[in-house]
């Protein structure tokens, strides 16, 4: 699939995150970030042929306080998401992620407004429930 598939897939999620209200910054090679929630943490969505993934992305979280704090609560977290989450610590790297994801991806061409609305959303989930917990930690 050319590359300008996937540009234009995140093009108008990206434009559509906006209208819906979300914090959107521009898109990278496969995913649209959100500005930061507090400084080194932000949602976005990432994008593959075959899946698209929300992430809450912990960017410094070396001494996986972000993470330890909210995976206490990852039963309550979960519920009100919605979804089905994926707890990742990811030992030895800064970063930590917590992601849902929707086995579809943008080879589904017919699919794609849908994919757009579960993705946002999912993003504005992300933000109501894990938005406070982070922000009331700093």
């Amino acid at each position: 699939m050319p590359d300008h598939i996937l540009a234009s897939y995140l093009a108008m999620f990206t434009a559509k995150a906006i209208e819906a209200g979300l914090a959107m910054r521009p898109p990278g090679k496969n995913w649209a970030p959100m500005r930061d929630i507090v400084p080194g943490s932000h949602i976005s969505l990432s994008v593959r042929r075959d899946a698209i993934q929300v992430n809450l992305n912990n960017e410094r979280d070396e001494d996986r306080r972000q993470f330890d704090r909210l995976y206490r609560d990852r039963a309550e977290i979960n519920a009100a998401v919605g979804e089905s989450l994926d707890w990742e610590k990811k030992e030895g790297r800064k970063k930590t992620a917590i992601r849902a994801t929707l086995s579809r991806g943008y080879d589904d061409h017919a699919d794609w407004d849908e994919q757009h609305r579960w993705a946002i959303e999912t993003m504005q989930a992300f933000e109501r429930v894990l938005g406070p917990r982070l922000r009331s930690a700093n």
